[in-house]
């Protein structure tokens, strides 16, 4: 640093603390501290602290105090002046206090309280439920503003005084403070309450984390979150975060985090009194399995998957049985709860069984919190095996695995999300952790058989046959949600239609029939369904497996494990009547990567004047992971997968025209 520069700092540091004068002190102290530190690079904004309080104040309620400090540091990141908290509603969270401050970098200061607060509908994806969000936007923010904001919220979840914190964001954070206490009133004797804070996937994000068991953890100087890193591990898995949980013995609403036998059989308690059958299809005279198949045959026809949460209670807790029959929906703890009780009126001993699904995997050393689950399924207790793969033995006993969620799922077999998955069964004795095996899944697999005739306009008409089990393609899910509209978007996916195409449906299957694979017929018309290359013409790629997408920028290091879990089977056999006579470009081509195994080959048949093409391709994906030590291998192995299924795109539909 020169002279010059050496004399305008303190200049400078003088002139910001006037302009800080008008702020709390602690939004004037951050922004000082950090006064001397140089921006961090390629960074939209910076969060300059991240602080939160949670005080404990008894009978299962946390007041959360949180404050934060951004500096825009250029145009895309003016997202930074919007603040929400997102509660539960009603009456079992609250706002108690919200303020921002916005100071532009020519001095003016912008102040908002609770006047100009917002509430907005909390609901996301069709649910129907007391969630709200709170807050508001600063408004005139810019390039350099430092945005500051405080909140004060009171929750009272109705699984307990527990919480989970994250660290990192999707910008840096200079400063990140969590502190943690119990704090009761005159009346309240918190003596006995013991705070646990669990810090996990600190490294290798975190520097030198300063951390208090019970207390509190601080860390400085925090990256952010790694931007366009496809194929990774769910950040719940990857990034630091912190677990909550105050242990107050004498709370007795929610369940004890005290360890994971308490917790299930708390939920344990919570489900068995909802279990009442209501027997809406005659079992009487069927063995078990029958009747159990029965039972779940009924239930996908007459029971559709709806989430509807009139109380914050209501996301934790199902109806009883006969109230889902009755309003004939549910989410997935009700309809495990409708599946559960039939099966106990069978003279079945039945639990709930929790899970996490879509957010990555529960761990082998998670601390017992509620949190960790976002799903609910089912375990029905045998005596002896029915013969279904989704029976899993335990130490305490032979347990058939149900998801009713998954109507498309035969009885027997679990949905492909629940691959791999540790999940908790909740029993009366404790929990019964098992993880599923692959042979309890049910792995989609598609057919796709094509007979196309090529004009000499290069117009392609063609018959299509596709045949689904599972729900490889969406077609199952297309015909129950939107009916015919539903499956033709699904085909053109697919098949990846122009928009020149034209798809008509000849013949459809019953979805819900898990019988038998799902079948639909059709016809498709493409003109120029051959594009002229230089030495030839490329047909049309319908049905070929999607080449990946890019997972890593080009020119930047790898920070996260590579996780690939897609699984699934595909078979593909196309004809095509040309005429003229014409030869493959790639005859024959296998990949065998550790994502995919693949096999292609292209054959010409003479027939005078014209030619027969026939394509066959077989495809089984296969779940693979990276981890920190491995992951530019595996950034390497996907790139090799990836220029081969381009390979196959560029090339396995090429002809050149033969002598």
């Amino acid at each position: 640093m020169n002279r010059l520069a050496l004399f305008l700092l303190p200049l400078s540091i003088s002139l910001l603390a006037n302009d800080l004068r008008d702020l709390p002190s602690w939004v004037a102290r951050a922004t000082m501290a950090a006064s001397g530190d140089p921006e961090p690079a390629e960074a939209d904004a910076w969060v300059l602290l991240d602080r939160t309080e949670f005080a404990y104040v008894g009978d299962g309620e946390i007041r959360i105090h949180r404050y934060r400090v951004v500096k825009v540091l250029d145009d895309r990141g003016l997202g930074e002046a919007s603040y929400f908290l997102f509660g539960l509603g009603g009456g079992k969270s609250k706002v108690r206090r919200l303020k921002g401050w916005n100071l532009r970098p020519d001095g003016d200061l912008t102040q908002l309280d609770t006047d100009a607060v917002v509430t907005l509908d909390g609901d996301l994806s069709g649910e129907i439920t007391t969630a709200v969000a709170t807050g508001f936007r600063l408004p005139r923010a810019m390039k350099g503003s430092i945005l500051a904001f405080e909140s004060l919220e009171s929750l009272r979840h109705p699984m307990g005084p527990t919480a989970v914190a994250g660290i990192m964001q999707r910008h840096p954070v200079r400063r990140w403070e969590l502190e943690a206490a119990a704090s009761g009133g005159w009346f309240t004797d918190l003596k006995n309450v013991s705070i646990q804070l669990d810090v996990r996937h600190a490294e290798p994000w975190l520097k030198n984390p300063q951390v208090v068991p019970g207390r509190f953890v601080k860390a400085d100087a925090i990256p952010a979150i790694p931007k366009d890193e496809g194929a990774s591990s769910h950040p719940r898995n990857t990034f630091p975060s912190v677990t909550i949980r105050f242990l107050d013995p004498d709370f007795r609403e929610g369940p004890s985090t005290e360890n994971w036998d308490k917790l299930a059989e708390w939920v344990d308690q919570q489900y068995q009194p909802r279990f009442q059958p209501s027997k809406p299809m005659d079992t009487r005279g069927m063995e078990i399995r029958e009747a159990l198949k029965t039972i779940s045959r009924w239930m996908a026809k007459e029971l559709t998957y709806k989430q509807v949460y009139l109380s914050p209670d209501r996301g934790w807790f199902p109806d009883p049985g006969p109230e889902v029959v009755r309003h004939r929906y549910g989410d997935c703890k009700d309809l495990t709860c409708c599946l559960l009780s039939e099966a106990k009126g069978l003279d079945l001993e039945v639990h709930p069984v929790l899970a996490l699904i879509g957010h990555g995997l529960i761990e082998e050393d998670e601390v017992p919190s509620p949190n960790v689950f976002d799903h609910a399924i089912g375990a029905i207790k045998l005596e002896k095996s029915l013969g279904f793969p989704a029976e899993i033995g335990t130490p305490q006993g032979r347990f058939l695995l149900v998801d009713p969620t998954s109507r498309l799922t035969p009885l027997g077999l679990l949905p492909a999300y629940l691959r791999d998955q540790r999940v908790m069964i909740c029993t009366s004795r404790g929990a019964v952790w098992v993880r599923i095996p692959t042979s309890a899944v049910e792995v989609p697999a598609g057919w796709i058989s094509l007979e196309g005739e090529v004009d000499t306009a290069r117009k392609c008409t063609a018959k299509l046959r596709v045949v689904e089990t599972g729900d490889l393609f969406g077609l199952r899910n297309g015909m129950l949600k939107e009916g015919d509209k539903g499956i033709q978007q699904r085909l053109a996916a697919v098949l990846d239609l122009s928009p020149a195409a034209t798809l008509e449906i000849d013949r459809i299957g019953d979805p819900l029939d898990l019988s038998q694979p799902f079948t639909v017929t059709a016809k498709v018309v493409q003109p120029g369904a051959l594009r002229p290359e230089a030495n030839g013409e490329t047909l049309v790629a319908w049905g070929l497996p999607p080449v990946p997408q890019i997972i890593q920028k080009v020119g930047v290091a790898r920070r996260l494990p590579v996780l690939v879990r897609l699984q699934g089977r595909l078979e593909l056999q196309a004809t095509y009547h040309l005429p003229w006579v014409v030869e493959p470009l790639l005859p024959r081509l296998t990949i065998d990567s550790p994502f995919r195994t693949l096999n292609w080959t292209a054959k010409v048949q003479r027939e005078g004047p014209a030619s027969r093409v026939t394509l066959r391709c077989t495809q089984e994906l296969r779940p693979a992971f990276f981890d920190d030590k491995a992951r530019e291998q595996g950034l390497a192995e996907w790139k090799r997968d990836r220029a081969q299924v381009l390979r196959l795109h560029r090339d396995g539909v090429a002809l050149s025209h033969a002598d």
